[in-house]
């Protein structure tokens, strides 16, 4: 049981490593961002910007604490934004400024 745990955990550590990716929203289910939806905009070195819905704010997340959402169960993965819906996302992260 313990060897299938490992494997377990080595492929959510390389899923994470996949994401985030452009044009993919995420939903927030435990802590302080509980309830949001982010929309991933920009990689900002140490940082990764999102844009979170329904408040329309960016927010600028450790890259760190991304991935260790990601494979906690604290950040799921929800889709793969349209073009269209993207590109209205971006430009209102863009308008919001840094």
């Amino acid at each position: 049981m313990t060897h299938l745990k490992n494997v377990l955990q080595r492929l959510k550590s390389n899923f994470s490593k996949t994401h985030p990716q452009v044009r993919y929203i995420y939903a927030v289910t435990k802590g302080t961002y509980l309830g949001e939806l982010l929309v991933y905009c920009k990689d900002l070195k140490e940082n990764l910007g999102f844009l979170s819905m329904p408040k329309m704010i960016n927010r600028h997340i450790p890259k760190e604490k991304f991935h260790f959402g990601l494979e906690n169960g604290i950040v799921d993965i929800v889709e793969k934004l349209p073009s269209k819906v993207y590109d209205v996302c971006l430009r209102q992260y863009k308008k919001n400024g840094l």
